[in-house]
């Protein structure tokens, strides 16, 4: 029997959909600088992704490693291995990707025409209660604070936020940073915003955020991580070892 129409929601997702992540590396595959772990600030423990550390008696580790929910290899695994309880204002842990400017263009930020973007991963912690980060502009002075909530400890849970399309402020477009994306697991309290708000400021999290680094020996892991235009989180985009290498 001939095929008489192809049902709209399967141009949502799958190959026929074409590419739809923006991100590289979203498995957390590829690790070519090893998977030993990294414990210096502005360390990469799989490609792409690195870590910013600027606390004062705050350290941690993180690493590839092979803890991953169904559908997975791999997650980005970061541990507290001293913790700091008293986080000063420009003190700061985060998980960070950039999206190069060049594979930025379609959401069409800064513009009248800016698209809804939405963001969804896998993570589990050691730790539960609301936990934030954000996206900014190259510049850093336009910031988007967002928040998730982990329900169980040390549980596989899948997380979606919708970051509304920015009409003003500059997105590069170029080789040059076009979007920052952050993952807060502790940051001073200047450094936070009003959650799901545009702001012209430099912000990570938000003011209700679960600092992972005040607690010593707490574990924050992620993987599936995509983002892509539109309001509604479709499925993982799983590409190959060879294409996201």
């Amino acid at each position: 029997m001939a095929l008489s129409k192809i049902e709209s929601q399967a141009l949502d997702v799958g190959q026929i959909g074409g590419r739809r992540n923006l991100i590289i590396n979203g498995a957390m595959q590829v690790a070519q600088r090893g998977t030993s772990a990294v414990t210096s600030d502005v360390s990469y423990p799989v490609d792409r992704f690195f870590v910013l550390n600027n606390t004062s008696t705050g350290t941690f580790s993180a690493q590839q490693v092979s803890e991953s929910p169904d559908g997975f290899k791999n997650s980005l695994k970061v541990t507290v291995t001293a913790a700091d309880t008293d986080l000063a204002n420009a003190e700061r842990l985060l998980v960070n990707y950039y999206v190069e400017g060049n594979d930025f263009v379609a959401p069409a930020f800064g513009t009248s025409s800016a698209q809804n973007i939405t963001l969804s991963f896998q993570v589990r912690s050691s730790l539960t209660g609301t936990f934030s980060g954000s996206v900014q502009n190259s510049a850093q002075n336009r910031s988007f604070p967002f928040e998730y909530t982990i329900n169980s400890a040390d549980t596989w849970e899948t997380k979606s936020v919708t970051i509304t399309g920015d009409t003003t402020g500059t997105w590069l477009t170029d080789t040059g940073v076009g979007l920052r994306l952050r993952f807060s697991l502790g940051c001073g309290s200047v450094q936070k915003g009003t959650v799901n708000t545009w702001a012209s400021a430099n912000y990570f999290g938000t003011s209700g955020e679960t600092s992972l680094i005040g607690t010593n020996g707490a574990t924050w892991q992620i993987t599936g991580v995509q983002l892509e235009v539109g309001s509604v989180a479709t499925p993982f985009e799983h590409r190959s070892y060879g294409e996201e290498l």
